[in-house]
């Protein structure tokens, strides 16, 4: 693979991995939303018991929202779970877009690594032929 492609590449791989992170942290965002959801829904419960407590008539509509809080609680919980799957599952997909980059970055290190390799190889063949010229010379002088 050429040298744009490789770059190209590596480039693709973190565009991808940072669009994950970013689908990552809107999932975590969400579950907050519903936990957030979930803590107003038990104040308002908390609050509603303590109005009807106190007041000398025992309220009939109190059973109808008690009703309709279990319902809601139940929908707030199971989109819980379901965010949690979704956040474990987008943790496997950003661990193995990881893991695609870190292939390519290895390869470009590496094909960079022999690059430099041989070009300290052709610097030294060329120091040693100098040396070596100098040499002689001193030799055919001497």
């Amino acid at each position: 693979m050429s040298d744009k492609g490789m770059t190209g590449m590596i480039r693709l791989h973190k565009w991808q991995l940072d669009e994950k992170r970013r689908d990552m942290v809107s999932l975590e965002k969400m579950k907050q939303e519903f936990l957030q959801n979930l803590a107003d829904l038990e104040e308002e419960l908390a609050a509603e018991q303590k109005h009807v407590a106190a007041s000398p008539v025992v309220s009939i509509a109190y059973a109808g929202y008690a009703q309709q809080v279990i319902v809601r609680r139940a929908n707030i919980e199971n989109s819980i779970v379901e965010i949690e799957a979704s956040i474990e599952n987008m943790k496997d997909q950003v661990a193995e877009a990881f893991r695609e980059l870190k292939k390519y970055e290895v390869v470009e290190q590496r094909k960079l690594d022999r690059k430099k390799a041989d070009l300290n190889q052709r610097e030294q063949d060329d120091l040693d032929e100098l040396s070596l010229n100098i040499h002689r010379r001193r030799q055919q002088t001497g």
